[in-house]
């Protein structure tokens, strides 16, 4: 009676022990110190299937299913080695209870099946464990089997909950920081500014974006690498970080770009400005000695452009643009400067940079351009060629002048691209022309390039691969290069430029008499033709400083038994004194206007002109209206 009482007690408190906490550890701890003490044992051992993680689990592969410790009570009890034969198979879910020997008379060590995911091996010194504990055990090893499973599920479910939140955070920060420097990223400092704007206006308080661009930059990337330059970004990101403190934010917008927030702090525009000339002496204190990047140390500096807000009603948006703005200004004043914004010097600049984000979006899609050609005629009124001339149909401003956009191309990088377009175009069209009966005088189409697009090392082979693609005689093709083009490099060029005349392109200098006319590098170089720059021929029938500069370029061109071609010809007074000069090729809205390439066929499949039906529909009052408005289209 009295051991049926002791074994029931001890059932009772074990199976009191199991589910005591949610948590796996804890509960198995609390079991084992009461079995300790009811059953006598020296040590409990635990062992599970765990994942990668070393956590628990319910499952794993087949490949994997072994178990591994995860509990001992006491903490440093070691479990006895047991022999092969007794170990336990967990790949089924029977509970099951071995007396386990092999140590010696007087240890045992007995292992219970936790379902099939897990064991509890206990052990004793002295006497085996009666026969009945053992029997009482198995009930409680189904219950604590079930415990442990839902401890080990909850525990998946916390993990799993933990794993997405902290995946969630992750995503939130890649979101709103800069991968590199951990900085806010665009999306995060427009989300401050906005707030700083609204917050400033509505208690009418002065805030300040600075916008900064490192200088020279790129030369760090192309001789260091980009590993460095990424190190030294990182530098510029802790510098910047350090001298703002919390009065501001501090983040990377793209490249070397950062921007630096100070928020509505002053009450008028006099003191922001204070506090904004403390940050400038600051920055540039602090960007006066080298900065560390991986083993170098390296000295750059920021060009700074500075918009105050609020200022009218403008959005963050537009208040970024305006520090963007100032930075450029701040550029072209020289290294290492600061600017303020100013609405009266930065409005050309700001145009600038809207055609060059204009110019970008374009180029991505290439279906806003258009070529149109004007055509050459001779003294016979015949058509001898035509010169391609770029047209752009932007969606946000009416008909941009060549003389707008094509500078912006040019100094932003953006001319390599468009100028490979043209000439891709061309060499189509010129496909389009050979299809059609055209007049045996027309010879060849003239494209203009530019010196960036020209001096780029690929520009021969790209040009040779446009011919071929379009099936072409490449000796329909003339290029009409600037004198600055020819002087620029001038081995490399004549390089070129011979590999291009073997072919059969025609090289032709255009805007003859603006640059470096020389007649050392037209005697050298495999010119073909020189055209005489409009600027000269306008009023040439009145303007004998004009008369003298074309006559000259004229006996040029004849001693170099060079073709001459005069553009931009409006009246007949100018084509008559060109001929009297000994001119006899011409170009200009007095012969035609440029026209789409199917208006030019049509043109071409008319019988050719007398001189003096040319002129007479010639439309000379519409000339004259260009003249007076030369910005609307430079091409004549």
């Amino acid at each position: 009676m009295n051991n049926t009482l002791k074994y029931l007690s001890i059932q009772h408190e074990l199976g009191m022990a199991i589910g005591t906490s949610l948590r796996l550890q804890p509960m198995l701890a609390t079991f084992s110190r009461i079995a300790l003490r009811r059953l006598g044992l020296t040590s409990v051992h635990f062992h599970f299937l765990k994942n990668v993680e070393g956590e628990p689990v319910l499952q794993s592969p087949a490949a994997e299913r072994r178990l591994e410790h995860f509990l001992s009570v006491p903490r440093n009890a070691t479990a006895w080695a047991l022999p092969e034969a007794c170990a336990v198979d967990v790949s089924t879910v029977v509970c099951d209870a071995r007396q386990r020997c092999g140590q010696g008379a007087d240890r045992h060590c007995y292992s219970f099946r936790l379902g099939d995911f897990g064991t509890m091996t206990v052990q004793r010194i002295g006497n085996a464990l009666e026969a009945p504990v053992i029997e009482l055990l198995k009930p409680l090893m189904i219950r604590l089997a079930l415990s442990c499973q839902a401890s080990i599920e909850h525990e998946t479910l916390l993990q799993a909950v933990a794993a997405r939140r902290k995946a969630e955070e992750t995503i939130l920060f890649q979101l709103l920081h800069d991968d590199l420097t951990q900085l806010p990223n665009r999306r995060q400092m427009m989300q401050r500014l906005d707030a700083g704007l609204l917050r400033a206006r509505g208690e009418g308080r002065f805030g300040a974006l600075l916008f900064l661009d490192l200088d020279r930059f790129k030369m760090v990337n192309d001789t260091l690498g980009h590993a460095i330059g990424d190190l030294l970004l990182v530098a510029v990101a802790d510098t910047l970080k350090a001298i703002v403190g919390d009065d501001g934010m501090v983040g990377r917008l793209s490249g070397d770009e950062f921007v630096m927030l100070v928020d509505a702090v002053a009450g008028d525009e006099a003191q922001l400005r204070l506090r904004v000339d403390g940050l400038l002496v600051a920055i540039r204190a602090a960007f006066s000695d080298a900065l560390q990047a991986g083993e170098h140390r390296l000295h750059v500096t920021p060009s700074i452009g500075i918009a105050i807000f609020p200022d009218g009603d403008g959005a963050a948006e537009q208040i970024l643009r305006r520090a963007d703005t100032a930075m450029y200004q701040a550029k072209l004043a020289g290294l290492n400067c600061a600017m303020y914004y100013n609405s009266h010097l930065s409005a050309g600049l700001e145009l600038r940079r809207q055609l060059e984000k204009e110019l970008q979006l374009a180029l991505a899609a290439m279906d806003q351009f258009e070529l149109h050609y004007q055509g050459q005629y001779n003294l016979a009124g015949e058509c001898t060629g035509a010169e391609a001339l770029i047209r752009w149909h932007s969606p946000y401003r009416d008909q941009p002048s060549p003389a707008l956009f094509i500078p912006v191309a040019e100094e932003t990088g953006l001319m390599l691209e468009l100028g490979r377009w043209v000439m891709r175009r061309a060499c189509a069209d010129i496909r389009r022309l050979h299809a059609h009966r055209l007049p045996s005088a027309f010879r060849r189409v003239s494209i203009n390039v530019s010196a960036v697009q020209f001096n780029h090392p690929d520009f021969v082979e790209a040009l040779f691969a446009d011919i071929d693609a379009a099936g072409i005689d490449a000796h329909w093709i003339a290029l009409e290069l600037t004198e600055s083009t020819l002087i620029r490099n001038n081995h490399a060029a004549a390089s070129r430029m011979t590999v291009l005349r073997e072919r059969g392109v025609e090289i032709a200098v255009d805007d003859f008499g603006t640059g470096y006319s020389s007649l050392a590098y037209l005697s050298r170089l495999p010119v073909a033709s020189i055209k005489i720059d409009q600027s000269f021929v306008r009023d040439l029938d009145s303007n004998a400083g004009n008369r003298a500069i074309v006559g000259t370029i004229i006996a040029l061109g004849r001693a170099l038994d060079l073709d001459l071609i005069a553009e931009g010809v409006e009246t007949t007074a100018e084509r008559a004194s060109l001929e009297a000069l000994g001119c006899h090729n011409y170009q200009g809205f007095l012969f035609s206007r440029p026209l789409p390439l199917d208006a030019l066929i049509g043109q071409l499949r008319k019988p050719s002109p007398t001189t003096a039906l040319a002129e007479a529909n010639a439309a000379v009052g519409a000339a004259a209206a260009m003249r007076a408005n030369p910005a609307q289209e430079p091409d004549r």
